[in-house]
């Protein structure tokens, strides 16, 4: 499995997926201690990856470090994936898998 860098629209890191994944995701980006553009950094981005926007549910599920509990970011009910991503609370790296839930 082949990792895929997701970045901002600055072109700052923001987490890591596997190759293949299919998310739709809702993160803010809060690098405030090294990026240089917080004011644009600092808004809610929309990831869509692997399909079409339409594709996807508007259901939300938080996601949550499991370290710490600080919210990482939103992904759709059917997004399916791996995420890893640092806490910026705790600083640690974690590997969250993403699941399909039905309601």
């Amino acid at each position: 499995m082949r990792n895929v860098q997701i970045k901002c629209n600055r072109e700052r890191r923001l987490f890591d997926t596997v190759d293949g994944s299919r998310l739709k995701i809702l993160i803010k980006c809060s690098n405030t201690k090294a990026c240089p553009y917080k004011s644009d950094c600092l808004r809610t981005t929309e990831i869509i990856l692997g399909a079409d926007k339409e594709a996807f549910d508007e259901f939300y599920k938080p996601i949550n470090c499991p370290y710490c509990g600080k919210r990482l970011l939103d992904v759709t009910t059917d997004s399916v994936g791996i995420i890893t991503i640092k806490c910026e609370m705790c600083g640690k790296v974690a590997t969250i898998p993403v699941i399909a839930e039905q309601f």
